[in-house]
């Protein structure tokens, strides 16, 4: 393919040989091309979305869900699933705008990388000038291929390479090349379990202390099962290999901005975009925030910056022993505004691809009147609700609110759904690698897709869960793992996900986005953190199969 200077000149004939149909009705414009204030904060690559305008008369581009949604709903266009690749809304280094141009006598538009090509067609007067549309990459760089304007003499289309044959095949000539642009993005980040201090669960560490003698280690069980610094101690499986159960960095205290520095360069490193923190709130003594050593922790670290994060609500209906973990309602008001004031008004809070600010309640069940068999639908309104006006007040935005763990019910203010982790039933990692498509396809619109690395929790016996003796039928009823997990499993989960991104209609806001359970849940036993036995492996397992290409690489322990 030759070169984008070299085609310039190409294009522009192509352009003069197109005929442009006289006495259509053009709609001035269906918004601005850069998109709302909101969205311009997202600085990672945007889809490309395409639009049929009124009548089928011609096509229309934009990265702004903003604008997308104007129009249809003012001038009449359908919006199409159409997979054209992702741009970023802000200039990067070795990057050119590309253009959009508005036809002045029929419902269509051109998109040109061509400054020479713009000026000329708006000085004939048959074209008004739209702005910047995006930005694409001048050269081919890793995860992009070009993106092509085709035209058959009386359309232009935009045309992902791997798409020209095709398109040739029904009549249509390359004008040119519009940049280099990633075929896919996916935003991946890791749910961070955030007790790994002396503030964490007491319950579970007064327990670690009458277990294993020692006291205030939240590490109880984990350095057991590895034999890490202690004598190991792996209860009913002798035989089994834990050497895993221990982090790369060693049993850390998340408390320390330190260790977060680290677990940013590991993750930023290997290409994850995000971290999201569980969130819990305790209502004793007028309710305040519980279990944030670590969030705390991370917005003190020195490289904050190199990563986004966001905060997942955990309101349950129970207590870890005496400190309870739900919302009452004269507290719900309280709750919101510090998450809103403390955590969305962060510079680098995670933003979904129309702008908005991303919320998932991990479990709604404990606001207000909730009980452990289902959440108060009247009072996680209110709790959305106060979370919105809130924002509105402080940022001047609307937030993205999910809800995991089903489908939202009607009236509760959630605006899609979202997985953490997942244990398959049947005990079969293969089958819950097999059949999470079909899961999804349980939660229509949005969705934030989520992958399990593994599941076992059998490090918590006698510290979270009784023994429950030598019998194997036993041990399989109070724990829950799977025997078959590992990484060429983990991998093809990962290229699954893909796959379903990849054939997805539904809205773009999030459809790029995929959350890894987890990336600390070392008792529970879902981690992509690095670990003293197999180093980086589940974080390059996850950069191959979704081929994430920022970041350079995972360093198991960076100093």
């Amino acid at each position: 393919m030759r070169s984008l200077r070299a085609m310039a000149a190409a294009v522009l004939v192509a352009v003069s040989l197109v005929q442009v149909p006289e006495g259509q009705a053009v709609p001035a414009s269906a918004g601005a091309a850069a998109g709302s204030s909101s969205e311009a904060k997202v600085v990672d690559p945007v889809p490309l979305l395409e639009l049929r305008t009124a009548g089928g008369k011609g096509w229309f581009w934009t990265l702004s869900q903003a604008e997308q949604s104007s129009a249809v709903g003012q001038y009449g266009m359908t919006a199409l699933s159409s997979k054209l690749g992702y741009l970023r809304r802000q200039p990067f280094e070795g990057s050119q705008p590309v253009f959009r141009l508005r036809s002045a006598a029929a419902p269509t538009y051109l998109l040109t990388a061509s400054a020479d090509e713009r000026r000329q067609l708006v000085a004939s007067g048959r074209f008004a000038d739209e702005g910047v549309l995006g930005y694409a990459a001048t050269t081919k760089v890793p995860g992009t291929d070009a993106l092509l304007r085709m035209s058959n003499g009386a359309e232009w289309r935009v045309v992902p390479a791997a798409q020209e044959k095709a398109f040739a095949a029904k009549g249509y000539r390359t004008d040119g090349p519009l940049g280099y642009v990633w075929t896919a993005f996916h935003r991946t980040g890791a749910i961070y379990f955030a007790t790994w201090d002396k503030n964490g669960n007491q319950a579970m560490m007064r327990n670690v202390e009458r277990v294993y003698g020692r006291a205030q280690d939240p590490w109880g069980g984990l350095r057991d099962f590895a034999g890490a610094g202690v004598p190991r101690n792996a209860w009913h499986w002798p035989d089994e290999d834990f050497s895993d159960r221990q982090p790369a960095i060693g049993y850390y205290d998340d408390s320390d901005p330190e260790t977060l520095r680290k677990q940013i360069a590991q993750a930023a490193g290997s290409g994850l975009r995000y971290f999201s923190f569980y969130w819990y709130w305790n209502p004793a003594n007028g309710g305040g925030e519980n279990y944030i050593d670590g969030l705390k922790a991370f917005l003190r670290a020195q490289n904050r910056s190199g990563i986004d994060f966001n905060v997942l609500p955990c309101m349950h209906p129970w207590k870890d022993g005496d400190v309870s973990l739900n919302i009452p309602d004269e507290q719900i008001t309280k709750a919101a505004n510090t998450l809103v004031d403390t955590y969305l008004t962060q510079p680098n809070y995670l933003r979904a691809n129309d702008g908005r600010p991303i919320i998932g309640v991990c479990d709604a069940r404990g606001i207000g009147n909730g009980s452990e068999s289902g959440m108060d639908n009247a009072d996680t309104k209110r709790f959305n609700d106060a979370i919105r006006a809130r924002a509105k007040e402080k940022l001047g935005e609307d937030v993205l609110i999910t809800l995991n763990g089903g489908l939202p019910p009607a009236g509760t203010g959630f605006d899609g759904s979202q997985c953490l982790g997942q244990f398959d039933e049947s005990r079969s990692y293969q089958r819950y690698v097999d059949r999470q498509r079909e899961f999804f396809k349980a939660y229509p619109g949005v969705l934030v897709r989520c992958a399990t690395s593994d599941f076992d929790e059998r490090p918590r016996i006698g510290i979270l869960i009784g023994d429950p003796g030598p019998d194997p039928a036993a041990q399989a009823k109070a724990f829950r793992w799977f025997p078959d997990a590992d990484l060429p499993k983990y991998r093809q989960l990962l290229t699954n996900i893909g796959t379903d991104i990849a054939e997805s209609t539904r809205p773009s806001t999030v459809d790029n986005f995929v959350s890894l359970y987890a990336w600390n849940e070392w008792h529970e036993g879902g981690y992509v953190e690095p670990n003293k036995r197999d180093g980086c492996a589940y974080l390059d397992t996850t950069r191959a199969a979704l081929n994430l290409t920022t970041g350079t690489g995972c360093t198991p322990n960076p100093n």
